[in-house]
């Protein structure tokens, strides 16, 4: 049986952002939060060993979001996926959507974000360090 676990709509104060006055007055980050567990024949145990405490998944989120300052959202949700796979030993994919509500740009919207998706396999490719450049 394959189960996923949703939290959904963290909120939380953060510093990040690609320019200084985000990074140094701050705003509202919304986290969407989704993970696939490793197979088990049945739930009917009712055993939290099969499972993951959402609490821990909501603090371990929010942990890493406020250990550093991130410029993209990219990055942060990518730290915040892998962070969970390597907390989470029952963890087989991660899926990170973030969202800023007052992102600096000159026209009304709603919310801007990005969503992430990694799998344990994800964990053992070394990144690249190149850069794709685009005009």
């Amino acid at each position: 049986m394959r189960t996923s676990i949703t939290i959904t709509g963290l909120t939380t104060y953060g510093y990040h952002g690609l320019f200084e006055e985000e990074r140094s007055l701050g705003q509202r980050f919304t986290f969407d939060i989704s993970a696939t567990l490793r197979e088990v024949r049945t739930h009917r145990s009712d055993d939290l060993d099969c499972s993951v405490r959402y609490d821990a998944v909501v603090d371990e989120a929010v942990r890493i979001a406020s250990s550093r300052k991130f410029q993209t959202l990219e990055a942060l949700g990518e730290t915040i996926a892998a962070g969970l796979l390597r907390r989470f030993a029952l963890m087989e994919t991660a899926t990170v959507a973030v969202a800023k509500s007052s992102p600096p740009i000159a026209h009304t919207i709603e919310r801007v974000g990005i969503q992430i998706s990694l799998g344990r396999v994800d964990l053992e490719i070394e990144p690249d360090n190149t850069r794709m450049v685009t005009a």
